[in-house]
């Protein structure tokens, strides 16, 4: 006769437990970097690059040459973050370890809720909801190439911002104040880092990345402070945004 085991529990299949990664405490080298960033795009000494000799004239047009500042800061700054936390944003690639398939479908899900919260706002209002960049990004699509922008606006920029916004600001910060907290702290300096210098029109310009801020600070705690995770889903943002003005709006009817 068969005999059963005493505790048929342990031939159960445990499912693994959502890991958290170390985001660790601040060291010197976060400091100096955040610093340098404070000064560079918010105190605006990025504009004293335009001051040297020659610089403006070496590019054919003002939005070149602007872009050109963004790309020096965006490889310096990305250099810097990468010294700072190049091995635990590599580690935190584990997390698609844990539920994995909830996780591949969230970060197209995690884009599309965003977009459909900023459509729900925009129907309640009346009103388009516009970002800054927009207007920017439309001027730069005629004198930039695509692949060019694709590797400053979608690749080095969302890991510098992740670094500082997520890692920085909800990873490290968390260790001294609550999580939920740092979330929403986070999410008002990433929103309002985007409007340093130009200002806020009106409030519906500042949604999106409300929105966007709080989307990828959800990401990077649910899925165990992973800023691989929310980095890939600020990647996918910027990405689809760039391809819809490169490859989308030229194909528009003039005057929509």
């Amino acid at each position: 006769m068969q005999q059963w085991p005493e505790h048929p529990v342990q031939y159960m299949a445990v499912r693994p437990r959502q890991r958290v990664f170390n985001a660790g405490k601040f060291s010197k080298g976060d400091v100096f970097t955040a610093i340098a960033y404070v000064i560079f795009f918010i105190g605006g000494a990025a504009g004293l690059i335009a001051l040297i000799p020659g610089y403006m004239s070496a590019f054919p047009t003002q939005d070149q040459a602007l872009f050109g500042i963004n790309l020096i800061l965006y490889v310096s700054f990305f250099i810097l973050a990468m010294i700072q936390c190049g091995a635990q944003f590599f580690e935190s690639f584990k997390t698609m370890r844990y539920h994995p398939w909830a996780k591949w479908l969230m970060l197209p899900g995690g884009w599309l809720l965003t977009i459909m919260a900023n459509a729900v706002i925009a129907g309640l209002t009346g009103q388009v909801v516009t970002s800054e960049n927009q207007a920017a990004l439309e001027d730069m699509a005629t004198s930039v190439p695509l692949p060019v922008m694709l590797v400053v606006t979608a690749l080095f920029g969302p890991f510098v911002e992740e670094y500082f916004f997520r890692h920085l600001l909800i990873g490290k910060l968390s260790r001294k104040l609550n999580v939920w907290l740092c979330l929403l702290i986070s999410t008002v300096l990433f929103a309002g880092i985007h409007f340093v210098g130009a200002g806020v029109g009106s409030w519906l310009e500042v949604v999106p990345y409300f929105m966007l801020g709080i989307s990828m600070g959800l990401a990077y705690i649910l899925s165990g402070k992973s800023m691989a995770y929310s980095y890939l889903l600020h990647v996918l943002n910027n990405t689809v945004a760039l391809l819809v003005v490169y490859l989308l709006y030229p194909l528009l009817p003039a005057g929509v």
